[in-house]
């Protein structure tokens, strides 16, 4: 597998390139460490709202001209915001990838907002979290379960952050926060796929390169979370007839253990697929559930999830039940052989579906270099391919017997 080159401009900015000439695109990848958990309860939601304004007007170019500059030319991006970094990334035909890094930078580097526009994605992120309480799976596990699990703790805020912050945050709150946290010292770029390494360092150097680097001190975040059993926290609702419920349990945090690969795997047996045995024993044996899985992630802490959706209320006890039967079952016996392979297999196709687009591997690895982690999504399929069968078992007794804690959504 090909690695990785680290280089780090005059002002401290850090850039991760990976050239792949047989790729047929390139993905510029630019990642800021902030997130909800560098917010109060007074922005809460402001680093969703600055990404949300990324590509809006600045002094160089107007809202219009910024998407016809990058559709016309072959050029599609996205952005997201978690609860520890924003990043945006633009994938491009090679030839234009010149003009992909100067819109980025534009983007950046913008505090010339609009007041009309700003006034125009306040509505739409208003309706984003709106939405996400009307849909129920995602406000149990977006809207509940963080704030039950992580109480007391930077963890609990939610990233899109409460209604009434984001329609009272200013203009000047907006471009203050921006200014403070999108410095050099805060920002990984990564750049993978076809492309020109010299020309794109090159480039890099004129336009963020050229950026003053700052002193940047920034307030460690509270995420420790210490979890003790608590009972059950359900959110009741008229006019629903359905329960909805999240269990969780503290894990090691994503790549930064030698039980990473067997947390993946085990996650990858108990909830993922038709072949899970969450969709196995509940779905296809008790028609339990129309939404059922488990989900193993988190940085700086790491949680797996185990999620049923869309249940009567009175079948909630058989699936706590077998829940428990499940984790248990895999703590003293593992999984056979022929389970453990398969679930290995499944796992490793599922990461070269991943290797197959240059903005995962970038996004990849602007985490490894951001948060110093040990392996990238390069790393995975030997890592995968190396865990023993008592490994699993092991991993399991450790972890999956913890306490859980649970939230939920039921019928008032």
């Amino acid at each position: 597998m090909k690695t990785e080159k680290i280089s780090t401009l005059g002002n401290g900015m850090k850039v991760v390139t990976l050239p792949m000439p047989e790729k047929q695109k390139a993905a510029l990848f630019v990642g800021v460490r902030v997130g909800s958990i560098n917010e109060n309860d007074k922005n809460n939601g402001v680093s969703h709202f600055t990404e949300h304004m990324l590509f809006r007007s600045n002094k160089y170019r107007n809202s219009d001209q910024i998407k016809r500059d990058l559709e016309w030319k072959g050029i599609s991006t996205n952005a997201f915001t978690s609860n520890n970094s924003t990043a945006f990334f633009v994938k491009s035909p090679p030839h234009t990838l010149k003009d992909a890094v100067q819109i980025g930078f534009e983007a950046y580097t913008n505090l010339d907002y609009v007041d009309k526009e700003l006034d125009t994605e306040r509505e739409v992120i208003l309706g984003e979290i709106k939405r996400s309480r009307e849909n129920h799976d995602q406000h149990v596990l977006s809207n509940l379960l963080s704030p039950y699990f992580f109480k007391g703790t930077d963890l609990e805020r939610t990233v899109l952050g409460p209604e009434e912050v984001i329609s009272n945050i200013s203009r000047d709150a907006m471009a203050g926060f921006k200014k403070k946290f999108y410095v050099p010292q805060n920002t990984v770029i990564s750049v993978v796929g076809n492309f020109d390494e010299n020309q794109v360092l090159d480039q890099l150097g004129q336009t963020f390169g050229k950026l003053p680097a700052q002193e940047f001190d920034q307030e460690p975040a509270n995420t420790e979370v210490d979890v003790k059993p608590k009972e059950p926290y359900y959110e009741e609702r008229e006019n629903i007839k359905q329960l909805y419920m999240a269990q969780a349990v503290k894990v090691p945090d994503e790549f930064a253990t030698d039980e990473y690969y067997a947390m993946r795997l085990l996650n990858n047996a108990i909830g993922s697929g038709l072949s899970s045995r969450m969709f196995r024993e509940l779905r296809d044996k008790r028609g339990v559930g129309y939404v059922t899985f488990s989900m193993y992630w988190g940085y700086p802490q790491g949680i797996i999830v185990f999620y049923v959706g869309g249940m009567k209320p009175e079948q909630l006890d058989e699936v706590r039940e077998t829940l428990e039967e499940i984790t248990s079952d895999i703590a003293v016996n593992s999984l056979p052989e022929e389970e453990a392979e398969g679930v290995r297999n499944k796992y490793v196709s599922q990461l070269q579906d991943s290797l197959e687009f240059v903005e995962w591997i970038a996004m990849s690895l602007f985490q490894k270099t951001m948060f110093d982690l040990p392996i990238s999504i390069l790393d995975a399929i030997d890592g995968a391919n190396s865990v023993s069968g008592d490994s699993l078992r092991k991993v399991a007794d450790i972890h999956l017997t913890k306490p859980r804690i649970e939230v939920g959504l039921r019928p008032a």
